[in-house]
């Protein structure tokens, strides 16, 4: 699942160890224990190969539940949402209820475990839940997790390989932490532009350019200037085709003359058949800006409200998100923006953070290359009131 040959790349990054003693890294006086989330779809692949007893597929989660239980883990169970995407590689997907799920929730609330349902793909969904802190890592055997923006993905590769025979080989599980100070260059920015060379699940790639070429690209810069740029200008804007013209001839001069010294060898010839259709910038933006819980989503609510209540004509609804919505949306911009400032070299609060929020949900922005505003003017007035127990606001 996910880009074909991207974990031998990241193995320098991964430690080995056990679920037990991983388990135990968080468990102490100060700490609730450990988090780990899991994507319910791989579950359901795995539960296939059960054949023994009655509901072998639910046999199977039952011990794999066990086993979590037993070793401490504090699991936090993710389900696929309705706003996934339709289509990966190429084929459609069924977006139908497993017929597992209800057994599968039944055997998770038995257990005393949590589950929940994202509004898109589970992996971006614990992505972000695992970027906040909410998890501690995610279990799953999908390196796609990197690229919507995990820290911290637990592979144990007993569960969908043969190789592993012996007691304390299946034991093992190999950890991958990113962002890693020892390898830079292994960043999320830099795994999105090899998915969109070597192809992935949301793009086939291009025709002969591989995990090292991609990579040695990545290294030349091409990766980090590519995903800003996404970001910051509008899919169909004439300051982003101009980007990628330039961005093109620069790349295609790479792969001609390796001039960074990245590359494998000089590529002429994958450099003479790069297609007018690269790079594809839904698919970049598919990965840096998933449907998540993370922001709320101010053009699904309008519509929500539209739908169920007599005020839900456009300047009533205007008229009430002024009055009961806007604040808390400031609010959470500001307390992002602070979390992102104390984590990367990001500016407190730019364009990205403020747009995150009214795009959320799969929603176009209009006016996506006009300056970033002023986020806060003025403080006009404060307060202390009894009832906010006094607390200064402004």
């Amino acid at each position: 699942m996910g880009v074909a040959g991207l974990w031998p790349l990241l193995e320098p990054t991964q430690s080995v160890t056990t679920l037990t003693a991983l388990s135990l890294t968080k468990f102490g006086a100060t700490s609730r224990g450990f988090r780990i989330g899991i994507d319910a779809s791989i579950w359901f692949f795995h539960a296939e190969y059960g054949k023994e007893g009655e509901n072998p597929e639910l046999r199977m989660l039952f011990f794999r539940c066990a086993q979590l239980l037993s070793q401490g883990f504090l699991p936090l169970f993710i389900f696929d949402g309705p706003l996934r995407p339709d289509i990966k590689r190429r084929k459609q997907i069924n977006k139908s209820a497993n017929k597992l799920v209800t057994g599968m929730q039944d055997m998770i609330e038995a257990f005393g475990f949590e589950y929940r349902t994202a509004p898109g793909e589970a992996e971006a969904e614990l992505a972000f839940l695992n970027r906040i802190g909410l998890i501690d890592g995610i279990l799953s055997d999908d390196v796609d997790n990197f690229l919507f923006g995990a820290h911290t993905v637990i592979r144990n590769r007993s569960s969908t390989h043969a190789g592993a025979k012996s007691t304390i080989e299946k034991a093992k599980v190999y950890t991958y932490t990113l962002p890693h100070p020892a390898f830079p260059d292994l960043n999320r920015e830099n795994l999105i532009f090899i998915a969109l060379c070597s192809g992935g699940d949301y793009g086939t790639g291009l025709d002969n350019c591989g995990i090292k070429i991609s990579y040695g690209l990545a290294r030349a810069g091409f990766g980090k200037q590519l995903c800003q740029a996404a970001l910051n200008h509008d899919q169909n804007s004439d300051q982003l085709k101009n980007f990628l013209k330039h961005w093109k001839s620069e790349l295609t001069q790479e792969l001609r003359t390796n001039a960074s010294g990245f590359l494998p060898r000089k590529s002429p010839k994958l450099a003479s058949t790069i297609p007018d259709s690269f790079p594809e910038i839904d698919v970049l933006l598919a990965y840096m800006r998933p449907i998540t819980s993370e922001n709320p989503s101010l053009p699904l609510l309008a519509e929500k409200c539209e739908f169920y209540f007599e005020w839900g004509i456009l300047q009533s609804i205007i008229k009430r998100f002024r009055t009961v919505i806007f604040h808390g949306v400031t609010l959470r911009i500001m307390r992002r923006a602070h979390i992102r400032e104390q984590t990367s070299d990001a500016k407190s609060i730019d364009l990205e953070v403020i747009r995150a929020h009214f795009a959320a949900g799969g929603y176009a922005v209009e006016d996506m290359d006009s300056p970033c505003p002023e986020f806060i003017k003025d403080i006009s007035i404060s307060r202390t009131h009894e009832s906010t127990s006094k607390t200064l606001e402004y």
